[in-house]
């Protein structure tokens, strides 16, 4: 008898516990056999009370918190007919009932859209239907597209413009290697595969969008910022740093290399040791990714280096973020900046004359792009250049590869940058 009592307390307290914690559920279904009248015009059914998460997150929102929820959800511009209860109008839908989950594009694509008073600009390049091959990201919105994580491209889209996290893993060659003899390649090979991992960890909030100086290039990147600030040491040289020229060759004693350069101005890649990690950022990025937004961003630099004229050297004009570019792109035949010879140091490099002078261009066309910096790279890391010691050729190394074009280069991709020059 005690036993029965006993259960059937547990059980009473068990079904009061189940039905404390299942109060959101119960008052859910409350009166489910009242209807909400839906003959007015305009959307008489409460979004939020299911999806208040939603709404929270776009209270935080840098950009679409002034957005109702059927200016998404409910797009016209789709050709989408939806369920309506206004008056004589009244249907189910057809392709879809109360609500669609929108492409990014939908909004952004083509020339944009007006959303009542509010316009949605385009998302440049990622608007045509093939997508340019000059625009970066386009591997990432392509996988994006391929995937079943979220519709169309918007999964690259929440990558980046929302709290959404994302994990990303890279895969490229190890290093590359090559002989020049008299600026011909002899020989080209790359070898092995490195792997790469980054976690850009968020809230996961993806209808928090973020303002556009919170969206860090090097959060996904950081191969390249491990490449431009860390590399790999050098104890009787500078570092090997690869990607861009950001290290002045030591060169001994008195003979360190300028910082300014042929152009009469100061190196437009450099940046001193001791700034490298604060100053390896989005603006950095932009110098050579996005020249046009780099040039309205500083107007004193855009006027220093003439970067109106290298905008129009550039595709930077129509992209939606950053461009996907090479050395040549900026340093090639009839560019603004073009490769040229510094009367300030001895050798005659590859622009003396028209039997390779092309050597920039004659790269960016004859080698997938992947390789264009590191090509590059294996003549313009500081590590690589001899410590001044056998007199004013260095021993005959300045003009090896300055003068007659020879070299024997092996380097590593990001982040290590491990190079050798002989």
């Amino acid at each position: 008898m005690r036993q029965t009592i006993a259960l059937a307390f547990i059980f009473v307290g068990v079904a009061s516990l189940i039905l404390f914690t299942s109060t959101d559920v119960f008052t859910l279904f409350a009166r489910q056999h009242t209807f909400v009248n839906i003959s007015f015009a305009g959307n008489d059914i409460s979004c939020v009370d299911c999806h208040h998460r939603i709404q929270n997150e776009l209270n935080n929102s840098a950009f679409h918190n002034d957005l109702s929820c059927e200016d998404c959800h409910r797009f016209t511009g789709t050709g989408i007919t939806f369920a309506s209860g206004d008056n004589a109008s009244a249907t189910p839908g057809k392709e879809a009932h109360a609500a669609y989950t929108p492409r990014c594009l939908d909004c952004h694509g083509g020339s944009g859209t007006s959303i009542g008073e509010k316009f949605a600009p385009p998302a440049p390049a990622f608007n045509e239907s093939t997508i340019p091959d000059y625009t970066a990201h386009k591997k990432l919105v392509l996988k994006a597209k391929n995937s079943n994580m979220s519709v169309g491209e918007n999964e690259a889209c929440l990558v980046c413009h929302t709290n959404y996290s994302c994990k990303i893993s890279y895969s490229y060659f190890y290093n590359i290697s090559y002989i020049l003899q008299s600026w011909s390649f002899s020989s080209f090979s790359y070898n092995g595969t490195r792997y790469y991992d980054v976690q850009w960890a968020k809230s996961g909030a993806k209808h928090e969008f973020l303002s556009l100086d919170e969206i860090k290039c090097t959060k996904c990147h950081k191969n390249i910022y491990d490449a431009l600030v860390n590399g790999t040491s050098n104890s009787s040289n500078e570092n090997y740093l690869t990607h861009a020229p950001i290290e002045i060759d030591v060169m001994g004693g008195s003979n360190n290399w300028d910082t300014d350069n042929a152009w009469g101005h100061y190196r437009y890649h450099y940046i001193p040791s001791s700034n490298r990690s604060q100053w390896v950022n989005n603006s950095y990025c932009l110098k050579c990714h996005n020249v046009k937004k780099y040039a309205e961003e500083h107007p004193s630099d855009a006027s220093t280096y003439n970067l109106s004229n290298v905008t129009a050297d550039t595709n930077s004009t129509k992209v939606h973020c950053a461009e996907a570019l090479t050395c040549a792109t900026c340093h090639g035949q009839n560019k603004t900046k073009e490769v040229i010879n510094d009367g300030e140091m001895k050798g005659e490099g590859h622009s003396v004359n028209s039997s390779y002078r092309g050597f920039v261009d004659y790269v960016a066309s004859n080698y997938a792009r992947t390789f264009n910096g590191d090509i590059c790279m294996g003549c313009h890391e500081a590590a690589v250049h001899p410590d001044g010691g056998g007199g004013e050729d260095g021993g005959g190394q300045c003009s090896r590869c300055h003068k007659w074009g020879n070299a024997n280069v092996y380097i590593e991709s990001e982040p290590s940058g491990y190079a050798e020059n002989t």
